[in-house]
């Protein structure tokens, strides 16, 4: 029996949810599945795929969706999962309406002089860059519900430490009561859940925005009577630039889901002096992440899907076939202006 793309990506996609193998057996028998038909030694990853390959046998695929759906029912991944098309359901970009814009010259140089090799450290200097990246949830009847992404920052000349996002995710400051900054809601390197540590907006603190179709900035300050925010670090926001053709790096909290990073493939194709465009995975919940380039620089702050363009694939509601950030040099700008003013 041939493994799908479809199964194959719906495989990770509850990898990703369910990272805990002791967890599987529940949705296997909520879908009518017998467990002990299935191999469940090895990773997470392995006791899902032998799950979907029983489950493929006895037409039951969908059953096992809906079994997790129940627990994730917002999950696009998963909604998109149970259409009957054999569609690329994640949100990797068909990338060759991209590919056609490139002449030939500019096509062997994205495939045979540029590199996406990189220095083994890149990877470790990316966990130190996470730390300042958190997760902004919103209290909506007693519950809290992921609203977006947020970062800490500090402005190069400037000495404060403050926390950025987009004016969409935190627009009105008489209601920051009800927002919390959540940093390490992530998972360890042996999938277990981190101790996540919960802050608070500042309301005497300083309060910069810009509206969404300026540049879609909110700057504030966060409450630290125990000195803890000194243990996530910052980003240090300067003036960077932003060729088209090379490669950026989102970390975020997509869905309001544990915190991820979406790493190469993510070529940008357009940008100007607001905005920059590029093929990266996000979901709702990833807006006010930072964009960053291969120095671990930020280089934007990302805010929402890009428009579609004539002749792109059409994908599953909700999806966007390329994203677009706020370009960090006017948001320099404007938190040293905004600054200034009240200094």
């Amino acid at each position: 029996m041939g493994k799908t793309i479809k199964l194959t990506q719906l495989t990770d996609v509850l990898s990703d949810l369910v990272p805990i193998k002791d967890s599987i057996p529940k949705y296997v028998r909520d879908a009518g599945l017998k467990i002990q038909h299935i191999d469940t030694t090895g990773s997470a990853m392995n006791v899902w795929n032998n799950v979907l390959y029983e489950a493929d046998k006895h037409h039951a695929v969908d059953e096992v969706v809906r079994a997790v759906l129940n627990i994730y029912p917002e999950n696009p991944f998963l909604k998109a999962a149970l259409s009957e098309q054999e569609i690329d359901y994640t949100l990797d970009k068909d990338i060759n309406p991209i590919w056609h814009k490139f002449e030939n010259l500019q096509l062997e140089k994205l495939t045979m002089e540029q590199s996406t090799l990189l220095p083994i450290n890149f990877l470790a200097k990316g966990v130190i860059k996470s730390k300042a990246v958190a997760k902004v949830e919103i209290d909506k009847g007693g519950n809290m519900v992921g609203k977006g992404t947020g970062f800490l920052i500090k402005v190069k000349g400037i000495d404060d430490l403050f926390f950025i996002t987009n004016y969409h995710v935190l627009p009105d400051k008489d209601k920051i009561d009800k927002i919390r900054i959540v940093f390490d809601f992530e998972l360890d390197i042996n999938d277990n859940s981190v101790a996540s540590k919960s802050f608070y907006i500042d309301e005497e603190g300083p309060w910069y925005s810009s509206g969404i179709h300026e540049l879609d900035t909110t700057v504030c300050k966060l409450k630290d009577d125990e000195n803890q925010l000194k243990n996530y670090g910052f980003l240090e926001l300067d003036h960077t630039d932003l060729p088209e053709d090379k490669f950026v790096n989102i970390i975020q909290h997509p869905g309001g889901e544990m915190k991820q990073i979406s790493l190469y493939h993510n070529i940008i194709t357009y940008s100007d002096e607001r905005i920059v465009q590029y093929l990266t995975d996000t979901l709702k919940g990833s807006s006010g992440s930072p964009v960053f380039n291969s120095r671990w620089e930020v280089v934007a702050l990302h805010h929402s899907g890009g428009e579609k363009r004539n002749g792109e694939v059409e994908l599953p509601k909700g999806f966007k076939s390329r994203n677009e950030g706020i370009v960090i040099n006017p948001i320099v700008e404007f938190i040293k202006s905004s600054h200034g003013k009240n200094n």
